[in-house]
């Protein structure tokens, strides 16, 4: 029989009182922090400097066909979600007053000044990461970051803040980000941005008469080799062309924002109750630590105790029978855990099936979109497109799914009239 000195017995005593405030410190909750707030335009700035942002719509960060999915998360949720948080992004920069027009761009289309995309890493009712990338039109990196937040319990707990998003401040921390960003860059610079930004927009429509107005240097960004002429007719032609697709990018994100007004109530029920589901699995998940642990602890104890006396025995005994007790009852409460993150799959799975179809109509043309995020989505860009050829008179290819094509010719352009807003 092992006998512990005194000394020993101390040694032991303190460590498993160390490991009892370690288990203690593991099941308290994080503390609250001040939502960050997207910094606001003192004045109003002028024109000149003022860069258009196209947001590309999320990727949704699913895993690549044919591999499998993880468990908590659902396919059709993350496309709307896609979506959803590049319209949150849109909105918040628009609110600055610190950008021009901010557009939110089907992925791989449209030609801006600042293109800003994103993949979602991570999104919960209690938590959301996401990787953000922004380019100008010169292919100059502006950002690159991953970022992540914590919800904002108080948008659930509290009815007043109910319509906030609980995770504004990552969409304020992106803003912020950008801002500093175009910050440091000079009034020429901006300048030359928005001049590649027209001049890209034209090759890219007409490439023939256009395509030489600019070049690539060695790191692979655009810079303008020369300027079309003051008052060039093809100039004008093409800035109507692409006023006319920011007439329907805008039309478009009026409608994408009015239809996602149709989910906001169930996306933010979803995430509300995946963020009580959540926070209650965390907590049975640290209550069955603790129980485990506090059981080991109970166990190991008891078989340290001083084996001298018969006291200390029946104590021993006693102690590694409530052990057990206390390790068995941490068990049952991880699968009650299991119980609440089955909850959490049927609650994101509720969100599809509660979007009902809506019936819009958009300049004399009715559609009615119905079935998943996706294919409404897409139903509308369908739309969009017809439209957009029965304004402008050009020729849609059939390859190139974002907008038209112009081939050079007599033939080929379109009226010099601005195109008419309905």
């Amino acid at each position: 029989m092992i006998v512990l000195t005194l000394e020993t017995r101390r040694v032991l005593a303190a460590s498993i009182f160390v490991l009892l405030i370690f288990s203690i410190g593991c099941a308290s909750g994080s503390s609250s922090q001040q939502p960050t707030q997207a910094i606001q335009a003192a004045q109003e700035i002028p024109t000149e400097e003022l860069l258009d942002v196209g947001i590309t719509i999320f990727d949704p960060g699913l895993p690549p066909e044919g591999q499998k999915v993880p468990d908590d998360v659902f396919p059709e949720l993350r496309k709307a979600e896609a979506r959803f948080q590049a319209i949150e992004l849109m909105e918040t920069m628009q609110s600055t007053g610190q950008w021009g027009a901010v557009r939110v761009l089907p992925a791989g289309h449209g030609t801006t000044d600042l293109r800003v995309s994103g993949t979602i890493l991570l999104s919960t009712g209690m938590k959301m990461a996401l990787d953000i990338r922004a380019v100008d039109a010169r292919g100059k990196v502006w950002l690159e970051e991953r970022y992540r937040a914590q919800a904002n319990e108080a948008v659930y707990l509290n009815d007043k803040a109910s319509k906030r998003d609980p995770f504004e401040s990552i969409y304020s921390e992106i803003s912020n980000d950008l801002l500093r960003a175009r910050n440091k860059l000079r009034a020429g610079e901006l300048a030359e941005i928005r001049q590649v930004s027209r001049l890209q927009f034209a090759a890219n429509l007409a490439p023939d008469p256009f395509e030489d107005y600019l070049t690539t240097d060695k790191k692979g960004r655009k810079k303008v080799k020369r300027l079309p002429a003051h008052g060039d007719p093809m100039m004008a032609r093409v800035d109507n062309i692409r006023a006319s697709e920011n007439l329907f990018i805008d039309t478009l994100d009026q409608n994408f924002a009015a239809f996602y007004a149709k989910m906001e109530a169930p996306y933010a029920s979803w995430r509300k109750y995946t963020y009580e589901e959540e926070k209650a699995y965390k907590a049975l998940k640290r209550k069955a630590l603790t129980q485990q642990i506090l059981g080991g602890l109970a166990i190991l104890g008891a078989i340290l105790a001083d084996p001298g006396s018969s006291a200390a025995a029946v104590a021993r005994d006693a102690a590694m029978i409530g052990g057990m007790a206390a390790i068995h009852a941490g068990i049952a409460t991880s699968k009650e855990a299991k119980i609440h993150a089955e909850a959490i799959r049927e609650l994101a799975a509720s969100v599809e099936t509660e979007l009902e179809p809506i019936v819009i109509e958009v300049r004399g043309q009715t559609l009615r979109l119905s079935g998943s995020a996706e294919t409404q989505y897409q139903e509308w860009q369908q739309l969009m497109r017809k439209i957009w050829a029965t304004e402008t008179g050009l020729p849609v290819d059939p390859n190139q799914p974002g907008g038209p094509t112009i081939r050079s010719g007599p033939d080929s352009g379109p009226s010099d009239e601005p195109p008419e807003q309905r």
